[in-house]
Order: C-alpha cells, then structure tokens, then sequence
C-alpha cells in the first residue's frame, strides 16, 4: 500500500506565487504527448452548460477559460496569494459566472451534494496536479460535495516525471513510489466513486540551458527543499550527464483520471 504523501504545503505556495520567477517558468520545450491538450479537450467536452469546481485554480486562468462554456466556475485555492492573483484576473475578464475563494481540498466549505450559498447542484470538479486525488480524505470531500452523476476529471503527476533528475538528487515528487495507478485506484473506489478510467501519458521536456532548469526547480515542487546554492553538486552533475545540443531533457509523466459519482 502507498503511504499517502502531500507534497503541497500552503508556504510553500504562497511564496512561489509571490515569486517573480514563477511567471518565467514556461520556457521549456515539450517532445511528445504529455496530455495536457487532451486533459483540456476532454474537460471543454463534460462542462458545457455544467456547473464546476476547480480546486487548486491557482491564478485562475483555467477557471476563468472553462468560464466560456460552463453555466457557473468555482475556483478555490489555499494559497491566499493565488486567490489574490485570480481576483485580479477575474476583474480583468469581466466574467460575471465565475467565483473564487480561499478554500483547502481536505475540507471543502459546500454542503452534500450542492455547492455555494444558493445550493445549486454541483456536476463537474476540475483539478490540476492533485490536489483532489492527494489523499483519501480530499477523494472523500470531493465525493461528498459532488452531485450524484457528476464527474471528476484531473490530470496530475505519475511516479516517472523527472524521474533522472530525482535519481541525482535522491529525493522528490513521488521519488521511490510505485504503484500509483493501481493505490489510486484502489482509494478512489473506497471513496465510493465509480466508472474510475486512468490513462498514462509519456513525453519529454527539454531545458536549453541550466537556469531554466533552476527556475523551473524552484517555482514546482519536483524537487523537495531545493536550493541552487546547496544543491550546486547535483546541478553540475545534471549538466555533465545529461545536457545535449538541444537541451537537457526529462521525463515527462502524467496521468489523467476521470471518474463518476
């Protein structure tokens, strides 16, 4: 049995959103299929004229995209900074049938089976990079608050993401796990959901130099405590072993999980 792990902490988050370099973090260059599109394809196919909960939105981007389509987005987060940063964004949009609010996926502020203060019914939650599937008692939760018929839909990370990086330094996300598909599986039926399909996706993403790799190393959770000053060794040990013409490359890991009430 896996041993349930959170790797999200909310300091840690409140500082990577407050962080200038967490807006420069998209310099990589992705080889393959990593499911991202795919993920977004088939969230734009379930919410159409659906109400939804985002939980983990971030800034909001998501939230407010899936807004297009979808009757009413609730975005929440636990990080203060990040709902901050959507107000914003929601302010800028001029959406009227989006909402966000500071909220943690191990308890989540809605009442069984209906969601917000004017208890609509609640048939889509959206989540990015696990916060629903960390645990059996956010699984629980979002059980609890879902509408009988609705669906899950997440797309997070597989024990095989950055694996070489996580093999220098000895430690990270997921660093020694295996078995996830199977201990994912195996929770979500005990948090009562059904029809669970999990499908695995594997690409590259490639680094052109050191400092991207860093930046990137310090706005995710890949690497647990990173510090380029400290960890200068494993740096220099990344770049001897794996930089390329083109880059230093890694592995790309993604698992997307849908799943019925």
């Amino acid at each position: 049995m896996m041993k349930e792990k959170i790797y999200i902490d909310k300091e840690f988050w409140e500082d990577i959103y407050s962080s200038e370099e967490y807006f420069m973090k998209d310099m990589e260059i992705n080889e393959g299929n990593d499911g991202e599109d795919e993920f977004e394809t088939k969230v734009f196919h379930i919410i159409k004229e659906k109400t939804v909960l985002d939980v983990g939105c971030g800034e909001g981007y998501f939230s407010l995209k899936m807004a297009e389509c979808a009757r009413k987005v609730v975005g929440i987060d636990f990080s203060d900074k990040a709902i901050s940063l959507s107000q914003i964004n929601l302010f800028l949009s001029k959406k009227a049938n989006v909402k966000f609010c500071i909220a943690d996926a191990s308890m989540l502020p809605f009442t069984e089976e209906t969601f917000d203060v004017t208890e609509e019914t609640f048939d889509v939650i959206i989540s990015r990079r696990e916060p629903v599937t960390a645990t059996t008692k956010t699984l629980t939760e979002a059980y609890r608050v879902l509408n009988k018929g609705g669906s899950l839909i997440e797309i997070t990370i597989g024990e095989h993401d950055k694996i070489s990086l996580k093999e220098v330094f000895g430690r990270g996300q997921l660093y020694g796990i295996k078995g996830k598909v199977a201990d994912l599986k195996r929770r979500m039926l005990e948090a009562d959901f059904r029809f669970i399909k999990i499908k695995e996706y594997k690409a590259f993403e490639i680094f052109q130099n050191l400092d991207d790799l860093i930046i990137k190393l310090e706005t995710t959770p890949i690497i647990f405590d990173f510090d380029a000053h400290q960890d200068k060794k494993y740096l220099n040990q990344i770049r001897e072993t794996y930089m390329t013409n083109t880059g230093i490359k890694t592995e790309i890991h993604r698992l997307i999980i849908i799943a019925r009430k």
